[in-house]
């Protein structure tokens, strides 16, 4: 049996629908979804939230998803970074505490951003095609499913007739980011390189008191392209040029960054890269 919400939750009371995707901004597929929601839903509100999550980045999309989201009222997002679209993966739609719905894959990208908006309370696959676009694409279910089923929740479709149950336990997770903390330490992932390469770690700035290394302003990072020295910084204009910082981004998250340069082409990382920050001892670059 489904959980009932402490809030109203009837998707009849939510006329904004937030879409984000790996597309890129300006594609053709992000115009067409638009239009099929529109062509269903006219009175409905879509906010694109970003078409610039890197492509195939499940993980790295779930990183940036779970910041944004929470910061938009109670929405029916429809959530599409989907390498395994065609396959054998489903089609999903989560209620959230929150009162939010979200719609996408069932590859992880969902169950991670749902625990930013109170964690997930049910959900159900979309086998009802009733709720689905006229066509029938294998490469395109953003445009035949996704954003079909979203607009007509928004147009007042109960949640409950998208399609049977699912339980939430048989759903794809992601494994959080790793992260390691001891004495003068801190190993952590890299969750984001934005487009003005500041680098994202898995870690906020509890890491730092907890590595014991909060007092101190000059600091030393190991990076896939060698080791540098980093200075604790609160903007992008403290730094010199060519200076490599540490931040707490506007998130809330440890960020390196360096004033208008790309510390991830300084750092030689990527989104798969780990950062180790440690105590500054010897002179480095």
């Amino acid at each position: 049996m489904e959980a009932r919400c402490h809030r109203p939750c009837n998707s009849r009371e939510i006329q904004l629908i937030l879409f984000a995707s790996d597309f890129g901004p300006g594609s053709e597929w992000v115009g067409t979804c638009h239009a099929v929601m529109a062509t269903i839903a006219p009175d409905a509100r879509i906010i694109d939230l970003t078409h610039a999550l890197t492509p195939f980045d499940v993980a790295g999309a779930a990183a940036v998803l779970a910041d944004v989201v929470p910061f938009a009222p109670v929405s029916i997002a429809v959530l599409v970074v989907d390498p395994g679209v065609g396959s054998s993966r489903r089609a999903i739609a989560l209620r959230c505490n929150r009162g939010d719905i979200l719609v996408g894959p069932d590859n992880g990208l969902l169950t991670s951003v749902a625990e930013s908006v109170g964690g997930a309370h049910a959900a159900r696959e979309l086998s009802n095609t009733q709720y689905h676009g006229q066509s029938r694409s294998s490469t395109f279910h953003a445009r035949d499913v996704f954003s079909p089923v979203a607009a007509h929740l928004s147009s007042g479709v109960a949640f409950e007739d998208v399609g049977p149950t699912l339980a939430l336990e048989n759903l794809v997770s992601l494994v959080p980011p790793r992260a390691e903390i001891g004495p003068g330490r801190i190993s952590a992932a890299v969750t984001n390189i934005d487009r003005f390469g500041n680098v994202r770690l898995s870690v906020k700035s509890y890491a730092l008191r907890e590595a014991k290394l909060a007092g101190r302003d000059s600091l030393a990072v190991s990076a896939p392209g060698g080791q540098h020295s980093v200075r604790r910084a609160k903007t992008y204009q403290d730094l010199a040029i060519d200076e490599i910082g540490l931040i707490e981004d506007s998130f809330g998250w440890l960020c390196l960054v360096m004033n208008r340069a790309s510390a991830a082409q300084r750092l030689g990382t990527n989104r798969e890269g780990r950062i180790e920050i440690f105590e500054r001892q010897n002179s480095l670059t």
